[in-house]
């Protein structure tokens, strides 16, 4: 007997139709890819959907790096993002490539001035004594970093944030932004992949010069980098100088608010002068002709964005202003989004276990939420022992006695911050990234500035923010490259310029009123 034909519908319903199991209760169901391996589930869509979605939200227009814009069908948008996660990975190799190298030279170095192999790895490992914890707390942030972008709470923030990119302040509000993001997830790189390329797209539909646009980016990623209770630097601060991470950003906030208001009102000027909003583009609808609205939707459709989604990230604000123990705070915002994934996103427990160690992986495209996770910090981890091996074996071999005579002679013809400036620079230029210029400001700095508090936060308006100025820097390449904004973005990273400065002037001014005094 002949089968009964099937209409169209029936026929496209047995197209679209997925193995049982893969369909959730709140109705979203998951990617296929072969032999069905899905993305998460609680994140997953159709292909015919997001066919649908493609015709119904236009491509992202703006300027910005192609791993992001929202191309969907051909394919293009994957390999862009693996692209970019290759060469994201080759500058934290050639990092570690130079560090290695650094490390065989002073161990050679040694080896010639007669010290034997067991005294210098015993130099080496002494200079280690800080890893442990900052591993540890560096492992914590990665799993956290990758379950706040898993559960929605970067998410929410980005899709709160660019409802407030107006043309009429939006350099002011892009510093602003980008430095709200940065300080709620501590992550200079994660703003910049984030909220930094929605601004940037948004700035090139508008007519805003891209290396303006980009040094606006940069100066807030920093902002948050320097001051969150969760940035790894911050804590390596904390650490290597035997201070108290809670005081430490309270010192921050206290000498850094001159430096952001001043870097706010130049940004405001600089979008006055240059003229924002160029005569053919209608301010009112500027960010929707670049594709943000587009973004912000495709968020909006692959998350719940509720308001509890929030809540991991106010829970690090709360406990951190109680002045909770650092890793006590990350330990309960994990537990809040572990269950937010769970609960709001509908991921299953084992999907989230991996996620906090592997990373999120979303869907492609929103593939600027992927990133974190436990294993993606241990190139951090890496490089940071290696940076304090050098602090071991400056010290041992009393290489670092001798860069102390040096400083002895100009130390006391500068202020403290200033002195710190001198060395942050040299320590920037030499090591090409942040993390060894803070360990070796800090030996430098050690003698000349005794006090702890005092050197803690001479690093912290130094070497945390000088860092990204130096254009070969992995502190500088990796957020420009991932905004996809030019080297000269780095002249208009006012706020960078700005704290040092800041600094240096107020100290100078306090020297000579207790010059006067006595």
């Amino acid at each position: 007997m002949a089968e009964p034909e099937k209409t169209a519908h029936q026929e496209d319903v047995q197209q679209n139709e997925h193995p049982k199991g893969l369909t959730h209760p709140n109705g979203k169901e998951c990617q296929e890819d072969g032999a069905y391996n899905a993305v998460p589930q609680g994140h997953a869509q159709k292909d015919a959907k997001q066919k649908t979605e493609s015709q119904q939200f236009p491509p992202f227009a703006g300027k910005g790096p192609a791993d992001v814009q929202v191309q969907y069908n051909d394919g293009s948008e994957q390999k862009s993002e693996e692209k970019y996660h290759r060469v994201k990975l080759h500058k934290f190799g050639v990092v570690l490539i130079a560090l290695a190298i650094g490390f065989v030279m002073l161990m050679t170095y040694g080896k010639i001035r007669r010290f034997s192999w067991r005294a210098l790895w015993k130099m080496a490992l002494s200079g280690m004594t800080a890893v442990r914890n900052i591993a540890i707390v560096m492992l914590l942030v990665g799993a956290l970093t990758a379950l706040w972008r898993a559960c929605g709470t970067v998410a929410f923030i980005v899709n709160a944030a660019s409802g407030a990119l107006t043309p009429e302040l939006f350099l002011p509000a892009v510093f602003v932004l980008c430095a709200a993001v940065s300080v709620l997830t501590g992550t200079s790189i994660g703003t910049a992949a984030t909220m930094g390329v929605i601004c940037m797209g948004v700035g090139a539909a508008i007519g805003v010069d891209e290396a303006i646009c980009g040094g606006a980016i940069l100066a807030g990623a920093y902002f948050g980098d320097r001051c969150s209770p969760v940035s790894t630097s911050a804590m390596l601060v904390a650490e290597i100088t035997g201070t108290n991470l809670h005081e430490n950003i309270r010192g921050m906030i206290k000498s850094g608010w001159k430096a952001a208001l001043a870097a706010l009102a130049i940004y405001g000027i600089l979008g006055y002068v240059t003229g924002t909003v160029p005569s053919d583009v209608n301010p009112s609808d500027a960010s929707l002709a670049v594709g943000a609205d587009n973004i912000t939707k495709l968020l909006q459709q692959h998350y719940d964005l509720g308001i509890v989604t929030l809540l991991p990230a106010v829970a690090i604000l709360v406990l951190a202003a109680l002045r909770f123990n650092v890793k006590m705070t990350m330990a309960v915002s994990i537990a809040m989004s572990f269950a937010i994934c769970i609960w709001q996103q509908q991921m299953t427990a084992a999907e989230t276990v991996k996620t906090a160690f592997l990373g999120f992986d979303a869907p492609a495209e929103i593939s600027m939420m992927n990133g974190g996770g436990v294993f993606g910090m241990v190139k951090m981890i890496v490089v940071v022992a290696i940076s304090l091996t050098y602090a071991g074996l400056f010290k041992g071999m009393g290489i670092l006695d001798k860069m102390n005579r040096f400083a002895s002679r100009i130390a006391n013809r500068l202020p403290p911050c200033g002195f710190a400036s001198l060395t942050a620079v040299a320590s920037s230029a030499l090591s090409c990234n942040q993390t060894l210029a803070i360990v070796l400001t800090n030996e430098i700095s050690g003698n000349v500035i005794p006090d702890k508090k005092e050197r803690a936060m001479a690093i912290e308006n130094t070497a945390v923010v000088i860092a990204p100025l130096v254009p070969w820097t992995v502190a500088s390449l990796i957020p420009l490259g991932t905004i996809g904004a030019p080297t000269a973005s780095i002249l208009f990273a006012c706020y960078l310029y700005l704290l040092p400065i800041s600094n240096i002037v107020s100290e100078m001014r306090s020297r000579k009123k207790f010059g006067a005094v006595i």
